[in-house]
């Protein structure tokens, strides 16, 4: 029997290629890392590193017997294109091909209808898998060793290791990660973390519930210059990332004025799940200013 290679070329390259879009599909449709990583997130049997694992070495693949089906069949492709008497062919249908090529690329930088209703969509996706599902004490806290761990949580890594061990779930290596300590206990991230509060509640008290924060000071100081006192002009001043609860409420932000004035300001943010809201706050502050 005669192996055909032109053939076997063209069935590897459709093959692929519907793996590459389907492994596609699934990962559009996966949560964010930080869920799906915590959670132990699988969709038919695989989760989300081993759905990203196949569809990048199908993708690769995909490109590779592409250019090899190119290189097999350029004779064929180069008289489709093109026309001994006439030049170029099909230039109408090549121009709007690359016109269409440039617009999906542009369109989706900057995200203008309809390219960015795929873009919301994912997102609405993602944030539907984040409702009511568990949350670590920080994102991607399954990297943690069990020390950084145990102080993400307000414990010790003894603490840790003996609340694990009650609940039957074996510690070889205090510097082993949250992960993996998981996978050898056949469990997930978030029971890790069940089972220390179990017998510590208090360290559920460190996961935080909703969001992060992000808030705007608006300063308006007083100033000395001479032994007399001065008002600053108000003017903004951003604050620091604190850790929010509820609909994301920023921590006090500080923001340095002219002549050195400080302002202490408490924004309001919007969050969604662990993302970073931006919010405006007022705030007094004072300072000094060199005699001039």
């Amino acid at each position: 029997m005669k192996f055909r290679t032109r053939g076997f070329v063209s069935l590897l390259l459709a093959l692929t290629f519907l793996v590459a879009s389907f492994s596609g599909v699934i990962l559009y449709l996966t949560p964010r890392g930080r869920v799906a990583n915590w959670t132990g997130w699988t969709m038919l049997g695989l989760d989300k590193h081993e759905w990203g694992a196949i569809h990048i070495n199908a993708c690769l693949l995909v490109l590779v017997i592409a250019v090899i089906h190119l290189i097999l069949n350029w004779g064929i492709f180069w008289r489709y294109i093109r026309n001994k008497a006439a030049g170029l062919n099909l230039k109408l249908e090549m121009a709007v091909a690359v016109l269409v090529t440039a617009v999906l690329v542009i369109g989706t930088l900057t995200q203008v209808p309809p390219f960015s209703a795929t873009v919301a969509l994912n997102d609405q996706i993602k944030n539907y898998w984040e409702q009511g599902a568990a949350t670590g004490p920080a994102p991607h806290a399954e990297e943690f060793t069990l020390e950084r761990f145990a102080l993400s949580v307000g414990l010790t890594v003894d603490d840790v290791a003996q609340a694990l061990t009650k609940e039957g779930i074996e510690v070889e290596d205090k510097a082993a990660t949250i992960g993996a300590v998981a996978e050898k206990n056949g469990l997930v991230p978030s029971q890790i973390l069940s089972a220390v509060t179990k017998h510590f509640p208090e360290a559920a008290n460190a996961v935080p519930a909703r969001g992060m924060g992000r808030g705007m000071g608006r300063m308006a100081g007083r100033q000395r210059r001479g032994g007399d006192v001065v008002n600053a002009e108000p003017h903004d001043a951003e604050g620091d990332r604190g850790l929010a609860a509820g609909d994301g409420e920023g921590s006090h932000g500080f923001g340095m004025g002219p002549g050195g004035g400080r302002a202490v300001g408490r924004g309001m943010g919007q969050g969604q799940g662990r993302g970073w809201g931006r919010g405006r706050g007022t705030g007094n502050g004072s300072g000094s200013h060199p005699e001039s």
